[in-house]
């Protein structure tokens, strides 16, 4: 299908300009996936960071996050433009094998190809000017509004967390913007683990040992501006920050 060849370009340079496209390209779920992978042939072939979610009819998706747009905290974006600019406390999760193309995988073997849990701090941006009312495959194929990923304090004991209790501060300018407990949106984001491994895997993607999940919001997404110092705290786990 051309169009899907042409919105895999036009998305490439908009990330590599950070600039927006103008598109109402009506896409199905396959199609979003097939623009999202030929995008990261361009713009990074072996990602080592994801992020998994739900979509609105409870399917799993994953979306890969390209090499340039993943740091270490505390993480510096200082020099970088970003056209819808939302901030989200999340937990990463980190794999210890590899996950294969056309291979499907058990919970039991997932959980063990965890080794670390890790606070981090997702920037979402877009790519699409009209990412205000853009249908949900559009978000897709745009790697479900990533912008850019820190990756904070990790420790290793990740299965005796309580999600239900689990508590959670989000800080703009060290001022306290959300603070809250047992706010995933699935309660316990380990529950998407699974689904999210091998929707990357019949996807054709491979999730190898070294990369890092990050699993959806625990604090909405407060808008934030450029100059503006992020930080996010989980009680008993670690903190993660970055600068805009």
């Amino acid at each position: 299908m051309p169009q899907i060849k042409q919105l895999a370009a036009e998305l490439t340079t908009a990330c590599n300009l950070r600039a927006v496209i103008n598109t109402d390209l009506s896409l199905s779920v396959d199609q979003a996936y097939a623009v999202q992978q030929q995008k990261m042939q361009y713009l990074d072939p072996n990602p080592k960071h994801w992020k998994i979610g739900l979509m609105n009819d409870g399917e799993v998706f994953i979306a890969p996050i390209a090499s340039q747009d993943s740091q270490q905290s505390p993480a510096d974006y200082s020099d970088r433009q970003f056209n819808a600019l939302h901030v989200e406390a999340e937990l990463a999760y980190r794999l210890n094998t590899d996950f294969l193309p056309g291979q499907s995988y058990s919970e039991q073997q997932v959980f063990a190809g965890i080794d670390a849990i890790a606070v981090s701090i997702e920037i979402l941006d877009s790519r699409l000017q009209n990412w205000l009312t853009a249908s949900e495959t559009l978000h897709l194929a745009d790697n479900q509004m990533n912008g850019a990923l820190a990756i904070g304090d990790a420790i290793k004991d990740w299965q005796s967390i309580d999600y239900a209790r689990q508590k959670v501060q989000l800080f703009i300018n060290r001022q306290l913007i959300v603070e809250d407990s047992g706010s995933h949106p699935q309660q316990d984001p380990t529950s998407l683990l699974c689904a999210g491994v091998n929707q990357g895997t019949n996807r054709g993607y491979t999730l190898t040992a070294g990369s890092w999940i990050t699993s959806g919001t625990w604090s909405g997404y407060p808008r934030a501006k450029a100059g503006d110092y992020i930080s996010v705290s989980f009680s008993g786990l670690g903190e993660a920050s970055l600068q805009l």
